[in-house]
């Protein structure tokens, strides 16, 4: 049999590393498969990238149970979350009312008080 070569490309660094197992994930999601560590390696590999191992598995512990859509779109991404609430009530609102004049409040200044610091400063 013949070995195996061993794999001399540098492991990258961490920003690019967590980039290719961003894309990866997402191109998992993209072909509606399940994301997992051993998946991610090798579309990672396939790119001609080299991770270590420790962020495919990160990627796959934080992503598992979620929905990637959800995440891409702004909810939760939680797999058993339910409806959501409506949260955009306040700027609908702020839209209908008419324009009110603006009136000015003249803040009125107190004196400083003079604090004891304990001698910090003498």
């Amino acid at each position: 049999m013949a070995k195996a070569a061993k794999d001399t490309r540098p492991i990258a660094d961490q920003a690019t590393s967590e980039a290719a197992c961003t894309y990866a994930a997402l191109i998992l999601y993209e072909d509606n498969q399940d994301i997992d560590s051993t998946k991610l390696a090798k579309i990672i590999k396939a790119s001609n990238l080299r991770v270590e191992p420790i962020w495919t598995k990160v990627f796959e512990k934080a992503l598992k149970g979620k929905r990637i859509g959800d995440l891409l779109h702004g909810s939760s991404g939680s797999a058993n979350s339910g409806p959501q609430a409506q949260t955009t009530s306040t700027p609908v609102v702020a839209e209908t009312k008419k324009a009110e004049p603006v009136k000015e409040v003249k803040k009125v200044e107190e004196p400083e008080e003079d604090v004891d610091m304990g001698g910090l400063f003498d």
